[in-house]
């Protein structure tokens, strides 16, 4: 598996929405990525509770903004249609682009659907919402945002 680029899910995968606080692994496994040459981009569903805008301060605010690429923020249900648009404007193929997040709902059923490999960061709330017939299994599953030099 060749992988050049990686789109990391925001909420749950590199922020803790709950607290208000990055992860501290996040910064040192961006750098880590940065490092090696991936392309990095962070997809984000701003949620009820808060605005595209303010979603993508926050993201921008962020200590490790810096190693992003790419930053799509959209108000819908689903993150298909990010991940279409990163896709495109990182015009690599999709079994090089990685896509990491805490919810198999979201971006491993997408992943799987779409040809990428996919990472399954099995933490938090949704780390007992399991793979099923619909969403297909993960490429990989970490429980800490550091295994991911390990797959990569």
């Amino acid at each position: 598996m060749k992988i050049k680029a990686i789109i990391f899910d925001w909420g749950r995968t590199l922020f803790d929405v709950d607290i208000n606080k990055e992860y501290s692994d996040a910064e040192k496994i961006l750098f880590y990525c940065k490092q090696k040459g991936y392309k990095l981009a962070i997809a984000s569903l701003a949620r009820a509770n808060t605005t595209i805008e303010a979603r993508r301060s926050q993201i921008e605010i962020s200590s490790f903004f810096k190693y992003i690429d790419l930053v799509e923020v959209s108000d819908s249900k689903e993150k298909d249609e990010m991940f279409n648009k990163i896709t495109q404007k990182l015009n690599i193929l999709k079994e090089e682009i990685l896509l990491v997040d805490d919810r198999v709902m979201k971006s491993i059923k997408y992943g799987n659907k779409n040809g990428h490999p996919t990472v399954w960061f099995q933490n938090g709330l949704f780390a007992n919402e399991l793979p099923n017939e619909d969403t297909g299994n993960p490429t990989f599953v970490i429980h800490s945002l550091l295994e991911l030099k390990d797959i990569i």
